[in-house]
């Protein structure tokens, strides 16, 4: 009867354990709203819908999954899905960035091919 009792009272320990380790674990409440709030900024972006999509839709994605673990209270997996759809947020919205400067920068290239052929056409030959 002794060791049923000392069984008993060290898989009750091991639960404890358990439930403290689980517990230890800090919601990231914190991280959630910087990334939802990221994810929101980026997504009215109408650059970003057209410039970077995939990018822009694995970050909602990913922060679905970090909406779902939160309600499961698995926060590590919460928290690592967050900190990577902020990631994809981020790169969506660099790709965007990216795009327009691109057009900027050609739009500022033919106004200089435009000058330069108005330039050559005045001068005297």
């Amino acid at each position: 009867m002794h060791s049923s009792a000392l069984i008993r009272t060290a898989t009750a320990a091991l639960a404890l354990g358990a439930l403290a380790a689980c517990s230890s674990t800090p919601a990231p409440n914190e991280q959630m709203a910087v990334t939802r709030t990221t994810v929101n900024r980026v997504a009215a972006a109408p650059a970003v819908a057209t410039s970077a999509p995939v990018q822009l839709q694995q970050a909602r994605e990913k922060l679905m999954q970090a909406e779902k673990a939160m309600a499961e209270k698995d926060y590590v997996a919460a928290r690592r899905l967050a900190a990577e759809a902020e990631v994809d947020a981020r790169v969506a919205e660099t790709r965007a960035d990216a795009a327009s400067n691109a057009a900027n920068f050609a739009q500022v290239q033919d106004g200089i091919r435009a000058l330069q052929e108005e330039i050559n056409r005045r001068s005297p030959r």
